[in-house]
Order: structure tokens, then C-alpha cells, then sequence
């Protein structure tokens, strides 16, 4: 049985040690929120363009919806639909940094036995480590997708932008996709940690996540697919399973015996 008081209180311990790092926590979480801002502006960058040809844009054959739109229009939804896909990253780098510094921190400060010497088990102890890094990163995602649909409203040139951009298949990837792709990036950052010394080293799993979400960029911008509730149910349902496995994984490393025998 799961004692919530003892998992909230690793939670308090990692975000008190995450104010104490001033210097990563600005390198965290100051980066992502420039995405939206930048989004935003190439987007009222595209509302201005002026050439008549639309024929190489491929997005309009796939979407019936768009074929009507005024060049401008056309321009915002498919650079709009292509900085959306982006915002899967920050659930991944964002708990991935922060875990990497969590769990290789506390093995270089040689801080992970004496916690484990207290009467906390280790379940309790993965956990509240696994949840003060993937809330801080789901919490800014969500932020900063918020930030980019209300300023999606001022810089669209046609009322029918927004609703293009931020279509119902967007908003079911970002509330089940982006929470599994955290869960992903944290149990591999903990097995991966569990081998190396150095929190550098345990951040570049985060490269590996980034190629279904590139997938996911190009195959838009290919004109391949567009981005509707199904492509992102299904895309949910293969992150799932890989994330419930790697957990399994990431438990079983994450052992007493391990810790203590292991984890030089």
C-alpha cells in the first residue's frame, strides 16, 4: 500500500532542491516558453504572404476543409498545424532534464542510501520522483499550448484559423499523448541513469523520443496525413504500452539491492 504523505514529501524535497538550482531551473523551463511566442510570430509572418500559387501545398489536397481558404489563411493552419505537433518535445526534454539531475544527482551526493535507510519503500520513492518531474513539464506543456491558442486568435487572419489548428485531434494528443511521452522520457532517464555518472549522459535518451513526434511533424507537412481524433488515438495507444513496459523496466532497476550494489 502506497503512503501518499511519504510520496508528497519527495515531492517537496525534489522541487525544494529544483529552487535551490536556480541556474537549471531557467535553463528548463525559460526555453520552452519562447516556442509559443515564436510559433505565434512566424504564423502572423505567414498572414502576410501574397503569392497566388497554392498548388505545392499539399495539406490542402488532404483536407477537404481547406481548399477555400485564401492564401493567407492556408498559410497560418498549415504552419500553425506543424508548430503544434512541436509541443509533444516539452513533455519529453523537460522531465528528462529534470530526472537526470533527480536521480544522478542524488548518486554523485551519495544521498540515495541514506533515503533509502529511512522507513520510505522504494516504490514510494520512484514514484514521488517520477511525478515531481513529469508534473512541472506536463504543467508548462498545457501552459504553453494555452499561451499559443489564445494568441492563435489575434494573429489569424480568418476566424476559421484557430479552429483548423486546434482541432479536436490536437487537443486529445496533447492530454493522452503528451503525459505518456513524460512517462517514456523518465523511465528511460531512470535506467539509463542507473548506468552512468553523469547527467549529460542520461538526457540524451531524450533524442531517441523526439523521432515518432518528428514522424508525426513531417508526415503533416508531407501531406501525408492530418492530424484528427483517430491518428491521435491510435498514436496514444502505441506510446501506452511502451510506456507501461519501460515503467515495469525502470522498477525493477530502480531495487534496493540494486541501488546500493550497483549504482557507482
Amino acid at each position: 500500500m502506497l503512503n501518499w504523505e511519504r510520496i508528497s514529501i519527495i515531492i517537496a524535497k525534489e522541487w525544494l532542491e529544483l529552487r535551490r538550482s536556480r541556474g537549471l531551473l531557467l535553463s528548463t523551463f525559460l526555453p520552452p516558453t519562447i516556442l509559443p511566442l515564436f510559433a505565434l510570430a512566424l504564423i502572423f509572418a505567414m498572414g502576410l504572404v501574397s503569392d497566388p500559387d497554392t498548388a505545392e501545398i499539399p495539406a490542402a489536397a488532404v483536407d477537404p476543409t481547406l481548399t477555400n481558404l485564401r492564401l493567407e489563411a492556408l498559410a497560418q493552419v498549415i504552419f500553425g498545424r506543424q508548430f503544434s505537433t512541436l509541443f509533444l518535445l516539452l513533455p519529453m526534454v523537460i522531465p528528462n532534464v529534470l530526472a537526470s539531475y533527480s536521480v544522478v544527482g542524488e548518486k554523485n551526493r551519495r544521498t540515495l542510501e541514506p533515503l533509502l535507510a529511512t522507513p520510505i519503500s522504494v516504490s514510494e520513492l520512484l514514484l514521488g520522483k517520477v511525478l515531481a518531474t513529469i508534473l512541472p513539464g506536463i504543467s508548462l506543456t498545457w501552459l504553453c499550448a494555452l499561451i499559443f491558442a489564445v494568441g492563435l486568435g489575434f494573429v489569424a487572419v480568418d476566424p476559421i484559423v484557430p479552429g483548423s489548428v486546434l482541432n479536436l485531434g490536437w487537443i486529445v494528443l496533447l492530454l493522452l499523448a503528451s503525459p505518456l511521452l513524460a512517462l517514456i522520457s523518465v523511465a528511460l532517464t531512470v535506467m539509463v541513469s542507473s548506468r552512468v555518472s553523469d547527467p549529460r549522459s542520461a538526457q540524451q535518451i531524450a533524442a531517441v523520443l523526439i523521432v515518432p513526434v518528428m514522424l508525426l511533424f513531417v508526415g503533416q507537412m508531407l501531406g501525408f496525413f492530418v492530424l484528427n481524433p483517430l491518428v491521435s488515438m491510435v498514436f496514444s495507444a502505441v506510446l501506452l504500452p511502451v510506456a507501461v513496459v519501460l515503467l515495469w523496466i525502470a522498477t525493477h532497476v530502480f531495487q534496493r539491492e540494486t541501488i546500493l550494489t550497483r549504482w557507482r
